[in-house]
């Protein structure tokens, strides 16, 4: 990652943002943009009505924009001396030093993390802001400090260590990402101006991040999107504290997890494309690699260093160009082995990862945090830098069909059992991984403690295999004696088109063809659809044969569809002269 290629991307954003008059903000979950006039004095709540949102959370993606327009006229100052970019930079940081609140609710929230964050970052890594700017922002620590350390307190202040936390009959009820993120910035605010607060708040985030760290032993996670974002905050408050301090957290051996999500779940082409399974948008949130870059002068892995050279730019935020901009990632960089891989809250197939290869995704957690949604099972496939075999990958907050597309009884394509969906997540992690041969994989996954009791079901296993650099075979095994349907919603990539025959649909891009069908499935154009809510995707909903041993189904990578047949009366199946069959 060639340090001028980071500049001249700087470069443009700043470029972008000079005319601008008002901060445009992207409320892309609710489809609304909203142009805030410059210089932004203070959390603006507009009044356009969310359906089903009492509250909604605009300060968010404000604040979010916010921090990208300052930082990157920020740094365009810093790096080409660029006098009209650090007039624009001053005028918005003495605008947000003014702010009478830098929280939208009554907890450390998201809006008061980012906000604090900017002005601590432009304190210590600018050493042109005048004077009197700084120690406006240096009164704005004791403001937001003076506000929130009540709220802080009241909320994690019972916690003397990680002990007390995972003490709680539900410890992940108080390691959500918001507070968490909130209380970084409150952290930063109180290191800014070596508040009395400050040691007791960086003990704070030490036990918070700490039990994070010792739950994922157990399966806890956020998904990428959310993990990353913890991981982003995490890496800037790290760098306050002694070398010791932060060793002691950075050598937890959980702590490169969601590293391992990035890597085994970017996108064959394009790593910074992770799978979009629960909870995860890998355009607008990004945080993961923002933290990785962040860490890198900590710890230079030759895994990290790997893929942050393999991340395009045009996705990074803002810290994250910076980060990478201060460091030499032409270390010793080490491709990770191809396989069956865990990725935490998920399992990965993989060939490897250049756009010609395969990579098959299926979701398998047990984390109880809500970003984690019923879908285990599910699994998207990706080539050529995307996902053709997609999933939503985000859940809508108002309540109307998109909602029920995105978090519904179509949403995931793991079966639906006589019109029933998952409503629950296991206990623990039933899951098996293995390398067949060389060049295929396995992996498998008890899918019964997902379904409502009332199905009364033997077992529901999922067993999916990866061959080669061109195929995918999954097969379903449901046992129950008041099984009457099974039914399945494969959603495309939004941008797809399709075309169904010989019983196989084929998702289509000028430089992708993914094939889809089963033999226990009639498969024609009725039974592609645009379901109610779908921002794009289309979407192949099939029957399966419920009294079959077992319902196949093949995802085939090229021109032609693939010849299949079963094999075994229904428990082995041959595709294009491979033969796969279950236990």
């Amino acid at each position: 990652m060639r340090r001028d290629h980071i500049e001249t991307e700087i470069r443009r954003r700043a470029d972008g943002y000079r005319p601008q008059t008002h901060l445009i903000a992207d409320y892309y979950r609710v489809r609304r943009k909203i142009a805030y006039p410059l210089p932004i004095r203070e959390i603006y709540l507009p009044g356009l009505p969310i359906s089903g949102i009492r509250r909604y959370p605009w300060s968010i993606w404000m604040t979010w924009s916010l921090e990208e327009r300052i930082l990157s006229l920020g740094w365009a100052a810093s790096w080409f001396g660029d006098e009209q970019a650090r007039r624009l930079a001053v005028a918005d940081l003495d605008a947000l030093a003014e702010w009478p609140c830098y929280r939208q609710l009554p907890i450390p929230d998201l809006a008061s993390g980012h906000a604090l964050r900017i002005l601590w970052l432009a304190c210590t890594r600018w050493d042109w802001l005048p004077g009197s700017l700084t120690r406006k922002i240096e009164r704005a620590f004791q403001r937001h400090v003076d506000d929130t350390l009540p709220l802080s307190d009241a909320r994690h202040g019972a916690f003397e260590s990680k002990d007390d936390i995972l003490a709680l009959e539900e410890p992940h009820t108080a390691l959500h990402n918001i507070p968490f993120i909130g209380t970084v910035g409150l952290a930063l605010a109180a290191n800014g101006i070596s508040h009395p607060s400050a040691d007791a708040l960086n003990r704070r985030l030490e036990a918070l991040l700490g039990a994070i760290l010792d739950l994922r032993n157990s399966g806890h996670s956020e998904g990428i999107g959310y993990d990353g974002y913890i991981l982003d905050f995490s890496a800037d408050w790290l760098g306050t504290l002694s070398s010791a301090r932060r060793n002691a957290l950075m050598e937890h051996p959980r702590f490169g997890d969601v590293l391992d999500e990035s890597i085994a779940l970017g996108a064959p082409g394009d790593v910074a494309n992770v799978a979009q399974l629960s909870d995860a948008e890998p355009r607008e949130m990004p945080f993961h690699v923002s933290g990785y870059a962040k860490l890198f002068r900590y710890r230079s892995s030759p895994r990290a260093c790997w893929y942050l050279k393999r991340c395009g730019l045009r996705w990074l935020r803002a810290d994250a160009l910076a980060a990478l901009h201060e460091v030499d990632v032409d270390h010793r960089c080490e491709p990770p082995p191809a396989g069956a891989i865990d990725a935490h809250y998920a399992v990965v197939l993989r060939s490897g990862w250049e756009p010609e290869d395969l990579a098959v995704a299926m979701a398998a957690s047990n984390s109880r945090m809500s970003h984690i949604q019923n879908d285990n099972g599910s699994i998207v496939i990706g080539s050529r830098g995307r996902w053709p075999l997609s999933d939503p990958g985000y859940q809508q907050y108002m309540k109307k069909r998109e909602r029920e597309f995105t978090l519904g009884l179509t949403a995931h394509n793991a079966p639906v059992i006589n019109g029933m969906a998952q409503t629950g997540k296991p206990l623990d992690r039933r899951v098996v991984l293995r390398r067949c041969n060389g060049t295929t994989h396995m992996a498998e996954l008890d899918l019964t403690p997902c379904y409502p009791a009332a199905l009364a079901l033997e077992r529901v296993v999922r067993t999916l295999w990866l061959s080669e650099r061109d195929l995918v075979v999954l097969a379903d095994r449901v046992r129950g004696a008041t099984v009457e349907s099974i039914s399945y919603h494969w959603h495309g990539h939004p941008d797809a088109a399709w075309w169904v025959q010989d019983n196989m649909a084929r998702i289509y891009a000028p430089d992708l063809t993914l094939w889809v069908g089963s033999p226990q499935a009639k498969i024609t154009d009725r039974n592609v659809d645009r379901l109610p809510g779908s921002r794009g995707h289309l979407t192949l909903g099939a029957s399966a044969d419920p009294t079959a041993p077992c319902v196949w189904w093949v995802f085939s990578k090229g021109d032609t569809p693939p010849a299949v047949a079963l094999q075994d009366r229904g428990c082995g199946i041959h595709v294009d002269g491979r033969s796969f069959r279950t236990s």
